[in-house]
């Protein structure tokens, strides 16, 4: 009995000849909230198995790992948080690589929650990374470089490290790497994540690299480590506001 509306559903497909040309004439949507207000719709079966699972999760992400400083949020043209996420790049590339990497950039749009100010758990470093986002380094040639510098500019900023621009009617200016200015025909080594390696965001150069790197480093895990690192040795997490991007 249970397949009978199945076949029935089949037949009048196989019968059904003539396209047909649907309309939107309206449309409405609601906002269903998933609070107390929908605990009497939870299956209790459900809930009881969840629960120690739950209770074991909390316990884990509520571990107090570091301290911060301050507070540290993501924004434009550069932000507490965006530099220190890309610092933490160029030194977890440059120590995978046993050399020094040129520069680092994050997209503001990976950063997906806020640092608060005092005790930070492990919930919050994946709050702030919940995508599974691995290091890549690329290697680019100046010329390509400049190119996304310009993007950079025209978004209003992005976060780096290793380098300063400013900004001047939506194009990037008196930039430099490592403190020097770019050559167009130099190769400069560039830790990134894997999403921005494909030139998504529209960091179009990033997809085209003279050589590309994968270490196999999970972002989140390279952030938990360094907060840890940085912990043990006696030092809070903190960033500051350089100027390595400003706009004029």
């Amino acid at each position: 009995m249970k397949f009978k509306p199945l076949l029935f559903v089949v037949a009048l497909a196989a019968f059904s000849c003539a396209p047909k040309q649907w309309v939107i004439t309206g449309s409405q949507t609601a906002a269903i909230p998933i609070d107390s207000t929908t605990q009497a719709l939870a299956d209790q079966q459900m809930i009881d198995f969840i629960t120690p699972v739950k209770q074991n999760l909390d316990k884990e992400m509520n571990q107090v790992i570091a301290h911060t400083a301050e507070e540290m949020r993501a924004g434009k043209p550069e932000s507490l948080l965006s530099n220190w996420s890309a610092d933490v790049y160029l030194y977890a590339a440059s120590e995978f690589l046993k050399t020094p990497v040129d520069m680092a950039v994050v997209n503001m749009g990976s950063l997906r929650a806020l640092l608060p100010k005092g005790d930070i758990t492990v919930g919050n470093i994946f709050q702030l990374m919940p995508f599974e986002n691995e290091l890549v380094v690329l290697w680019l040639r100046g010329k390509d470089v400049k190119r996304l510098l310009d993007i950079f500019a025209a978004e209003g900023g992005q976060g780096v490290a290793g380098v300063r621009m400013q900004i001047k009617d939506g194009k990037a200016v008196n930039c430099t790497i490592q403190g020097k200015p770019i050559d167009d025909e130099t190769l400069y080594s560039i830790a990134t994540n894997d999403f921005l390696a494909g030139g998504n965001d529209r960091m179009i150069p990033l997809a085209s690299p003279v050589k590309r790197v994968d270490p196999g480093l999970k972002i989140r895990n390279i952030l938990m480590e360094y907060v840890i690192r940085e912990t043990h040795e006696g030092r809070k997490i903190q960033s500051k506001l350089d100027g390595r991007i400003s706009v004029l």
